[in-house]
């Protein structure tokens, strides 16, 4: 009963700092953008890091990361820490790639054990 009453007192402030005026006032700046192209290049790095699996998101990841090093100065202030943030925790989480292990191929060395046995016959 006491959080209906909270949730009632609640609504009723929002609606009525919602009354008056409905325009922004010429004091409220709009919020800083990023550049169109700086955008789009780093949203279709997102992209390619979030379409890659495993180890293989490592790449676009440390791509996704360059690029944003490399933007930094066309990045407003206010969303530099939390892009460089967001990159570095990203590629952080991706596990690299192993090595093949050598000795694990199919059918290695069939072919010189075949050479081998038709020489001695």
């Amino acid at each position: 009963m006491r959080w209906r009453s909270v949730w009632l007192a609640a609504s009723s402030a929002l609606v009525l700092a919602g009354c008056g005026h409905s325009t922004a006032t010429s004091t409220t700046k709009p919020p800083p953008r990023i550049p169109a192209d700086v955008a789009q290049r780093l949203a279709a790095d997102a992209d390619a890091v979030a379409s890659a699996t495993g180890c293989g998101a490592r790449k676009p990841a440390a791509r996704l990361q360059t690029d944003v090093i490399a933007s930094v100065a066309q990045i407003p202030q206010r969303y530099r820490e939390q892009l460089m943030s967001a990159a570095n925790d990203v590629l952080s989480r991706i596990p690299e790639c192993l090595p093949p292990t050598p000795g694990h191929g199919k059918h290695k060395g069939h072919k010189k054990k075949h050479k081998e046995r038709n020489e001695n016959d």
